[in-house]
């Protein structure tokens, strides 16, 4: 008999479910696991985070923009960027005139970055003035997406905080006009910067 994650087409959670059990420090809990002693919910593993934004998003996002790492859930109204998978597999920023785009979304995406300053000037580049840059991160009191942990490993280059993604906002011109330090339910924040 195989193993669930042994089938055709299996679930790339099967294959991550087996992992984290042979991690130390986690263990399996009703409803999540148990990570450093601490309890995080199945609905933090499964994808998706941007759900929990987008709402909030489409208050700044309009026109016409950009979602980078958009993966498998592409902001609406966004023409979805990502290098490795969904919709959008093998396009970049790159794609995309300088000053083309009103809005760039990214949800989840700039951790996975190690020079994430520049990442963060050719996105900006991109925004005809004024432009929105609208930023979806992880949270550092959340040890499940620490660079090293059982559920990352180094898919996480760096750990944003609210302090330094903001100022790194305002050092490249940018004035703050929503954000929110979180943790939010995806022990999640976000920094919405105009620039122009």
């Amino acid at each position: 008999m195989l193993a669930l994650e042994d089938y055709p087409y299996a679930p790339d959670l099967f294959h991550a479910y087996r992992h984290w059990l042979a991690q130390p420090g986690v263990e399996r809990a009703a409803g999540g696991w148990r990570y450093l002693g601490r309890f995080y919910p199945d609905y933090l593993f499964v994808g998706g985070a941007s759900f929990a934004i987008f709402r909030e998003a489409k208050k700044h996002c309009q026109g016409t923009g950009l979602d980078v790492g958009a993966g498998l859930w592409p902001l609406a109204g966004a023409t979805p960027v990502d290098i490795e998978r969904g919709p959008a597999q093998h396009r970049s920023v790159e794609d995309f005139p300088s000053e083309s785009v009103d809005f760039v979304f990214s949800s989840h995406c700039l951790e996975h970055i190690v020079d994430w300053k520049s990442a963060l000037d050719l996105w900006i580049s991109r925004l005809r003035r004024p432009g929105v840059l609208f930023l979806y991160l992880p949270h550092p009191e959340c040890a499940i997406w620490h660079p090293g942990s059982a559920f990352v490993g180094d898919g996480h280059k760096w750990m944003p905080t609210p302090e330094i993604v903001r100022q790194a906002l305002i050092d490249r011109g940018g004035t703050v006009i929503a954000e929110d330090e979180g943790p939010d339910a995806m022990q999640s924040f976000h920094v919405c910067v105009r620039f122009g």
